[in-house]
């Protein structure tokens, strides 16, 4: 159709406007009807997503169950003992056997038979095979004398002082052999002055106060000396470790009869063998490791002391009950 036709026919354009202007109409009508749809099922969604949501803060209570959970280090606390019991196991080598050892070995040296003593206070007699005779009394003077620490320490010092030889020496300058005359002059060799070649400040030179022989004996009284030898034969008798020898008869020296005299008289080591004018006793005694003698005239407040037993022969005895 022609412009001028649609000019003649404007109801035809009027019916053809409202067609296509209600087209574009329905549409939007169509999404606003679809647009409630939609929006009424997302609600819907969200809805059913809320009990995820739900779910999800379940979930999130989760952390709940490890709070419950936390109770664990509870445990490890309650486990905490375990040192404890770490500290009691050191107790363990406490009960060891080999501990036990050496009180059996003490055991049996105390089981081992004390050594023989005499009566205290008195001189047991004795025949040559150990028997036990009679006893005797000694003499107060000498055998009931009480001991002083201090006095017999003196005198034992006193005569161990006087058994060192002293024969410690050495040279002096003088006493050096070597020459006399200066080594260098004073001045001018920028060394240090020097003089004799004996010099003590030089090698294989003199010594300076060096020690020269002397004796180290030093004076003590004599009553003092007796006081001490009588408070240690007394310490012996006290202990009733003084014997005499009745029976005992050697004519010739022999090792091998003291020797069993004194093993069969069983005393305590060692022994200290007291003899008068005797010889053959003397050197009967001489090569025993336990037992020394020594004369009446000679006896030494030392001797008595370290020897743990006195055997006295007859001889002996009267010399020096009497004295």
């Amino acid at each position: 159709m022609s412009a001028d036709e649609t000019k003649k026919t404007p109801d035809v354009a009027a019916a053809a406007a409202p067609k296509a202007a209600a087209k574009p109409a329905a549409q939007p009508a169509a999404k606003k009807s679809a647009a409630p749809k939609a929006a009424a099922k997302k609600p819907a969604a969200k809805k059913a997503a809320a009990p995820k949501a739900a779910a999800k803060k379940a979930a999130a209570k989760k952390p709940a169950a490890k709070k419950a959970a936390a109770p664990k280090p509870a445990a490890k606390k309650s486990a905490a003992p375990k040192p404890a019991a770490k500290k009691a196991a050191p107790a363990k080598p406490v009960e060891k056997a080999r501990v036990e050892r050496p009180a059996k070995v003490k055991a049996e040296q105390k089981a081992s038979p004390e050594p023989r003593r005499g009566k205290l206070g008195v001189a047991t007699v004795v025949d040559a095979a150990g028997k036990e005779l009679e006893t005797r009394d000694l003499s107060k003077a000498l055998f009931a004398v009480p001991a002083d620490v201090n006095t017999l320490h003196l005198v034992v010092r006193a005569e161990q002082a006087a058994r060192r030889r002293g024969t410690a020496s050495s040279k002096t300058r003088g006493e050096v052999s070597g020459s006399t005359a200066k080594l260098y002059r004073q001045k001018g060799t920028g060394r240090a002055r020097a003089g004799s070649v004996k010099s003590p400040l030089r090698t294989g030179g003199g010594v300076t106060f060096g020690p020269r022989p002397r004796s180290f004996a030093f004076k003590v009284n004599r009553k003092v000396v007796r006081q001490a030898l009588a408070m240690a034969l007394s310490n012996r008798a006290e202990n009733g470790n003084v014997f005499v020898a009745a029976g005992l008869r050697i004519e010739a020296p022999s090792t091998a009869t003291m020797d069993e005299f004194l093993v069969n008289l069983d005393i305590a080591a060692p022994v200290l063998v007291v003899t008068h004018d005797e010889p053959t006793v003397t050197k009967s005694v001489r090569n025993l490791r336990y037992a020394e003698a020594s004369e009446v005239g000679a006896l030494s407040t030392e001797q008595v002391l370290r020897a743990r037993s006195l055997v006295l022969t007859e001889k002996a005895f009267v010399a020096l009950n009497e004295a």
